[in-house]
């Protein structure tokens, strides 16, 4: 696996903070803990986005689909989303 272009690492850096702001709804603080994804370490990348292509489209197409626009960006922090020379191209995007 190789990193991201540029672009593509803007892409996931613009999608990662729309997922964060979704994230930072409030709640009562009542009822049980909702299990969560890990995150890369200093950041708001969830680890399940790195080990592949799909795994990091997946994640930037949940942020991008968020329309919060008031909470605080993602840290991408040194998060590394994967790409691939080989996969389709997804064609919804």
């Amino acid at each position: 696996m190789k990193p991201l272009t540029s672009s593509r690492n803007a892409l996931g850096a613009v999608a990662a903070a729309a997922m964060l702001l979704a994230a930072c709804g409030g709640g009562d603080g009542g009822g049980s803990p909702v299990a969560t994804d890990p995150l890369v370490p200093a950041s708001d990348v969830p680890l399940s986005a790195t080990p592949s292509s799909a795994a990091a489209l997946a994640f930037v197409k949940r942020v991008a689909a968020t329309s919060d626009n008031s909470a605080a960006p993602l840290t991408v922090g040194d998060a590394v989303l994967a790409s691939s020379d080989t996969d389709e191209p997804d064609p919804g995007i």
